[in-house]
């Protein structure tokens, strides 16, 4: 267990009571914190240097800047999906043992927030999360890919061209992509054997909220046990329960 520091813990508490009470001068601050007046100014000039504070000469208080917004904002979109997606990963994996991973589309290609890889007895990777998966070649993304609003489909696929990857090529095919979105329409899934990694496969479906696919989640296997079709066979009902939960999750309202 690491030792607490004090210093962070009494700069939060500032910073709450300044969001709470609204501006405040450093005796107020301090009186309500229970912190030392001189901590407290010291604090305070500490987050007026970092951006996180301002201080009003005339009426002589301080107050929080847009930046600490940006800090709630963050949690609301990008963790709080992570979040709602993690419980229902969880129960997946107890029930079909494979790993699986959380993505979203960033910068022309997916990246993985969240992952039950390191608990998985059938995984060989732990590391996963912030990794990159290609947007036209993983299951992740030809799930997202699928499920995408036409014009959301299309500026994916512009960024992606544009990105310079190994996609880049691909995403200005056509052809191509016709073929992925007739295939998923066919199969009700996406897949992709050994195009991410050797001897790596996978299944996935899209994740849907009130403005569109916000993400995907897929099921991973060795590709010597088994075909994607094989897969869906066993699992495709546990991935639609598991996306369904994490699409109810998402319609809660956010707790500030």
């Amino acid at each position: 267990m690491h030792p607490n520091v004090r210093a962070l813990s009494r700069g939060l508490a500032i910073l709450s009571e300044l969001n709470v009470g609204g501006p405040s001068s450093a005796q107020t601050l301090a009186r309500k914190t229970g912190i030392n007046r001189t901590t407290a100014y010291r604090l305070l000039h500490t987050m007026i240097d970092d951006g996180f504070v301002t201080f009003a000469e005339p009426s002589g208080e301080f107050s929080s800047t847009p930046q600490v917004r940006q800090l709630s904002d963050g949690l609301s979109a990008r963790d709080t999906m992570s979040q709602a997606a993690l419980p229902a990963m969880f129960a997946l994996m107890k029930e079909v043992s494979w790993p699986s991973d959380f993505a979203v589309f960033d910068s022309g290609s997916m990246i993985i927030r969240e992952t039950t890889h390191p608990y998985s007895p059938f995984s060989v990777h732990r590391a996963m999360i912030g990794r990159r998966r290609p947007f036209l070649r993983s299951s992740l993304g030809r799930a997202i890919l699928a499920a995408a609003r036409p014009k959301v489909r299309r500026t994916m696929l512009e960024i992606t061209a544009a990105s310079g990857n190994a996609d880049a090529a691909l995403a200005e095919d056509q052809a191509a992509i016709d073929g992925l979105l007739d295939q998923f329409n066919r199969d009700g899934f996406a897949w992709s054997v050994g195009e991410t990694e050797k001897n790596i496969s996978a299944i996935a479906l899209p994740i849907v909220g009130s403005s569109g696919v916000i993400g995907s989640m897929n099921i991973i296997f060795f590709s010597t046990t088994m075909t994607p079709q094989k897969a869906a066979g066993r699992y495709l009902r546990n991935l639609q329960k598991a996306v369904a939960s994490v699409e109810t999750e998402l319609k809660r309202p956010i707790k500030r």
